[in-house]
């Protein structure tokens, strides 16, 4: 995620307050945020920040975590804890018992 902010900065030259780009699995899109007129001007007229949505880029097919670098790893400590549990069922690794004090 790019964020340009709630930057008064912004406001005077586009009229927003700021630009958010968003990448996830769904795709690219970029926000655009209207200035917040304060708490006080929120609360007395339950108004809150309006975005706009551009949708720039959909994706075909939806990236998953296991498809994911840090997914497969996952997956692979999954397995080496699996076969570590199944180890110790059939007795391959025997539980270590402590000395009382």
């Amino acid at each position: 995620m790019i964020d340009g902010g709630f930057s008064r900065a912004y406001q005077g030259k586009t009229g927003i307050a700021g630009y958010t780009l968003f990448y996830n699995s769904y795709g690219i899109r970029l926000v655009s945020h209207e200035p917040f007129a304060g708490l006080a001007d929120a609360i007395k007229f339950n108004k809150d920040i309006l975005s706009t949505f551009v949708v720039f880029d959909t994706a075909a097919q939806r990236i998953t975590v296991d498809q994911t670098d840090v997914g497969r790893e996952l997956k692979s400590n999954i397995e080496d804890l699996t076969n570590l549990l199944n180890a110790y069922r059939i007795g391959v690794i025997k539980e270590k018992k402590q000395k009382k004090n």
